[in-house]
């Protein structure tokens, strides 16, 4: 035998999904939410990062171009008439 549905139960099956519904789309506002959090924490990780590599690379230049003049005053030195 055939179960019928009448309106009135078809009625509260969309009141359920109704509900349902909102449930999710309240759940997306609130990831959306933590995800623009998330988003704007991450960029100021990296604009942080983005200073520190910038000091390191300038101090590494600085150490490159004391190496630099200290390997060229070796290279002088060792040519003095001492070290022929």
């Amino acid at each position: 035998m055939a179960e019928e549905v009448t309106l009135n139960q078809i009625g509260t099956m969309i009141e359920g999904l109704r509900g349902d519904v909102k449930a999710v789309a309240e759940g997306h506002g609130v990831i959306r939410s933590e995800m623009k959090q998330m988003r704007t924490e991450l960029l100021e990780k990296i604009e942080e990062n983005n200073a520190a590599i910038k000091w390191v690379a300038e101090d590494l230049k600085e150490v490159k171009e004391k190496v630099g003049k200290i390997d060229r005053t070796l290279e002088e030195h060792v040519k003095l008439p001492a070290h022929v």
